[in-house]
């Protein structure tokens, strides 16, 4: 009996301890360059999450960028193989000229739609944002972002960043509003209304 428990108990430890992502028992075991190395092999072969982890591992400076690339360059890569925090982040990084990428409001845009277009909360917010900065022109599309990042963040409302999202501290929403019609603002609300996440 108390064999049976034992191997049971084995089984569970070990399936319990398997990683998603090859290289994250190593990152766990505060083994970053041995991780970094299956991440870069993960990713090389097709794993979106692989290349995203690589990434936080070189934006965190737990590995050399010298050796491994700029972070950038692998959220980028996450991206294209279909993990919508990569295209955040590669957002963030041309939003700010930060992680190995240069500051370009453009290629910023295109990687927040990216991610928003996927349905991704803090893209939809960072899209909105840019129409209410005026970066781009077109207050129904910034209107409408914002409308759908609130309509996410209403169903995780007890996290921070959920409620940091609907409480809108910059006043993005506020913003457009007050240069919008009514006509405008029941545009973007049909908009918002009728969207559809993209696979």
């Amino acid at each position: 009996m108390l064999a049976r428990f034992l191997i049971i108990m084995s089984l569970i430890l070990v399936l319990g301890g398997c990683s998603t992502t090859p290289g994250d028992a190593a990152s766990r075991g505060g083994q970053p360059e041995q991780a970094a190395d299956l991440y870069h092999r993960g990713a090389e072969q097709g794993d979106a999450l692989a290349a995203f982890k690589l990434g936080k591992l070189v934006e965190n400076k737990r590995v050399s960028s010298n050796v491994f690339g700029s972070a950038g360059s692998w959220y980028i890569k996450g991206c294209n193989l279909g993990d919508s925090t990569s295209c955040h982040n590669a957002g963030v990084g041309y939003e700010k000229g930060s992680i190995g990428l240069p500051k370009d409001l453009e290629k910023a845009l295109t990687y927040y739609l990216r991610a928003a277009k996927r349905g991704y909360m803090q893209s939809q917010y960072n899209v909105g944002s840019f129409y209410s900065m005026e970066y781009f022109k077109n207050d129904i599309e910034g209107y409408k972002w914002l409308l759908l990042a609130d309509e996410a963040a209403r169903s995780c409302i007890s996290t921070p960043l959920c409620k940091w999202v609907l409480n809108d501290p910059p006043g993005h929403k506020k913003k457009l509003r007050g240069r919008m019609s009514t006509g405008q603002i029941s545009e973007a609300e049909k908009l918002a209304k009728s969207w559809t996440v993209e696979k």
